[in-house]
């Protein structure tokens, strides 16, 4: 069973050589057609696309029910912050050094000082970044960072390179911050070309009623998906919020997985993969951008507690951009469940 694919080398096998792959492929007869209509609405570009509803059938064999959705809670009324002390409480209590893989962005700066704000020793929370970290934001880096963490800076490199250099302790990355919080208002995908939950609706549309402003034809095929949503689904931001919410989930979760060995895999945390941050997200009322059409309001939670931890110039301006923490190899094309890589076959 598959955890994880690349999603274009998986997409040229098939139209190259789809033999080559068969034996990973679903028994459903219609599974070709089922990977044209994931080709037709841009389901194959950049990101693994899988259904945690289990509702929208995929063309390969994905291990199921390993990342499950929540459903709704009456009367839910805890706080962001309230989920995120305790998820730092749970990640220090493995009484582990907690190296965080610190990208420059939102996420990871905020999981770094919550972690060091509860570690007993704050010694235990060290970063670990590499020069894409510096070069998105170094002047944080420079004025807050450098002289009050213990840190450790390196080229970046494949990421079957990025875990041997430290031998100790867990590596936390701020993975599935984005599927909490969905895209940013403006952030849309130019000439239709990106990962697809961008490419839904515009600025000018994005609060408006989806089915107003979504190609039909898509909202047929994710009609049943939809209609399963924990959360009400209403607006174009609402189903972009899903998308990346359900469709997305394991993308974050296996990212920084690829072609590690399973020692070090095992030892990845994504500080926002945790059945509480889910239900947060589910069942909250707080909107996930503070003031309608400003992406700089985006992720406000967060925000808002940088500033408390002095970063009030970088929580206020620092915009919401898909931080780049190394780069990966592209010629694996299937993870499979066992960790191993299957490759493409010419």
């Amino acid at each position: 069973m598959i955890l994880y694919y690349n999603k274009s080398k998986v997409s040229e096998q098939i139209k190259r050589n789809r033999e080559g792959i068969w034996n990973y492929m679903t028994d459903d007869r219609n599974r070709i057609r089922l990977f044209k209509d994931y080709e037709n609405f841009g389901l194959n570009k950049y990101n693994m696309v899988y259904d945690r509803t289990k509702i929208l059938p995929h063309y390969l064999q994905i291990t199921p029910d390993l990342h499950p959705m929540p459903g709704r809670v009456e009367n839910y009324n805890r706080s962001f912050w309230d989920v995120a002390e305790q998820r730092a409480k749970e990640l220090l209590a493995l009484d582990q050094p907690i190296n965080v893989m610190w990208s420059g962005g939102i996420d990871s700066t905020f999981i770094l000082y919550v972690l060091q704000k509860y570690a007993n020793d704050p010694n235990q929370v060290r970063v670990y970044g590499t020069y894409n970290s510096i070069i998105e934001s170094g002047d944080l880096f420079d004025r807050h960072i450098k002289n009050n963490f213990r840190h450790y800076i390196k080229v970046s490199t494949p990421n079957t390179e990025n875990f041997k250099d430290i031998k100790t302790g867990i590596f936390v990355s701020g993975m599935c911050g984005n599927q909490l919080f969905g895209p940013t208002d403006d952030m849309f995908a130019k000439g239709g070309k990106g990962m697809f939950h961008h490419t839904l609706g515009t600025p000018d549309t994005i609060y408006e009623d989806y089915t107003k402003h979504i190609n039909p034809d898509l909202l047929d095929f994710f009609g049943p998906m939809i209609a399963a949503s924990p959360r009400p689904i209403e607006t174009v931001a609402d189903l972009r919020w899903y998308c990346i919410f359900n469709l997305d989930w394991y993308t974050a979760i296996y990212e920084h997985k690829i072609q590690i060995e399973k020692q070090y895999a095992e030892n990845i945390y994504g500080f926002f993969d945790s059945w509480d941050f889910q239900t947060w997200a589910i069942n909250t009322k707080e909107p996930f951008t503070k003031v309608k059409g400003n992406s700089l309001t985006h992720r406000w939670q967060m925000r808002e507690v940088l500033k408390d931890f002095g970063l009030e110039h970088y929580a206020t301006h620092k915009d919401k951009k898909i931080s780049n923490f190394s780069f990966h190899d592209s010629n694996w094309m299937l993870l499979l469940d066992n960790f191993k890589n299957i490759y493409d076959y010419r």
